[in-house]
């Protein structure tokens, strides 16, 4: 019997939890031609959310196109992967593929390769320098196509902060938002895990994207939502879980979707008829040793004053600047507090509100408290 349970991956139907309010702030935008830019930390289930509003698109009215700039490191990449996205959601015959180079462009000529399904298994290819005198017909192509075939257009792109990595980003972010803000058939969801990057984005007037759009932070799923989950996913499959077991299983993970997933299933692939604690204890163990290297490498790339750092801040202490908790923890200058704070932060390890400092991760907080200081 499969694991009813599903971590690391986009999940939707079934295996998707909740999230209705979110679903139709999505939907209500896209119908009404408003941008969405959406925002939280890694594995709390952004794409997966937006994979869910695709999938109940049911009468076709939207395409959706995705992108992920994750994989993306120069501008080329990146219109070439646009292109090629658009034309793939927006046509469905291998002729019309053929016709599109025609129909759609007047300065380029891209050319196509096909495999063995000639609509989903297609490259494009186009010279850079023959792309560059015509970055406007890119730029502009899902709403040339959706104004052609009387259709909409949603341009999904995931990773979004990591346009600011690209060579001259900040004018490639100008040349963007000076044709996609005409566009009335297409509009964008651009969603990222880098909150500070993604706010400085949006939020900051002397961006180019400064409220281009819809701007949300993802919450948390409502526990009483895991718990109906996790528990007819147990009876589903024949086995029994408490419901107090069910609450210490979020309350390990603080409610983290995809930590809480990957519990579930070690819980569930642990137990033959019905979960104990120290059913619950084994499978907390296997979470925290399947991720250890990746936190050893998290803490291989910090100094040793931002390791003693996140050590007084698990130790509770809250006045970090104060003589004592400096030369307790060994934690230089208050200049060097204030660097190292802004570090973790912008490598969104901690979440900084004024004297509010919370671990993003809260199975990594988990691991350098009990393993490794």
């Amino acid at each position: 019997m499969s694991s009813p349970f599903r971590y690391g991956k986009i999940v939707t139907g079934d295996h998707f939890i909740n999230r209705s309010a979110d679903i139709q702030r999505i939907q209500n935008n896209n119908s009404a031609g408003i941008n969405t830019i959406l925002i939280s930390p890694r594995r709390w289930g952004k794409s997966s959310l937006i994979k869910q509003v695709e999938q109940l698109n049911t009468d076709n009215e939207l395409r959706f196109a995705f992108l992920d700039f994750f994989k993306i490191r120069t501008e080329e990449e990146f219109l070439t992967s646009y292109m090629r996205e658009v034309i793939r959601c927006s046509i469905s015959r291998k002729e019309e593929l053929l016709q599109a180079g025609r129909e759609f462009f007047r300065k380029l000529s891209p050319s196509f390769s096909f495999g063995a399904d000639p609509v989903n298994d297609f490259t494009l290819k186009l010279t850079w320098s023959e792309a560059k005198k015509a970055k406007d017909e890119i730029i502009n192509l899902p709403e040339v196509i959706a104004n052609k075939r009387g259709i909409k257009i949603v341009v999904c792109i995931d990773e979004f902060q990591n346009i600011s990595k690209l060579p001259e980003s900040v004018l490639f972010e100008q040349e963007l938002r000076s044709y996609w803000q005409y566009h009335n058939n297409t509009t964008y969801c651009l969603y990222g895990s880098r909150k500070h990057m993604m706010l400085e984005l949006f939020k900051e007037e002397s961006r180019a994207f400064y409220r281009f759009g819809d701007l949300f932070l993802l919450q948390k799923i409502p526990e009483k939502h895991w718990i109906d989950y996790i528990r007819d996913s147990f009876s589903k499959t024949g086995k029994k879980i408490s419901k107090d077991i069910v609450h210490k299983m979020i309350s390990h993970t603080s409610n983290h979707p995809d930590y809480l997933q990957q519990l579930s299933h070690n819980t569930w692939n642990n137990t033959d008829s019905e979960v104990t604690e120290e059913i619950l204890s084994e499978s907390m163990d296997l979470v925290i040793s399947s991720n250890t290297l990746y936190y050893q490498d998290i803490c291989e790339g910090l100094s040793t004053t931002q390791i003693n750092l996140l050590k007084a801040i698990l130790h509770g202490e809250r006045r970090l600047t104060s003589a004592a908790t400096m030369l307790e923890f060994n934690l230089g200058t208050p200049r060097n507090v204030s660097k190292n704070k802004k570090m973790l932060g912008t490598k969104d390890i901690l979440e900084i509100h004024g004297d509010m400092i919370h671990f993003n991760d809260p199975i990594f907080e988990y691991w350098l408290k009990h393993f490794y200081l």
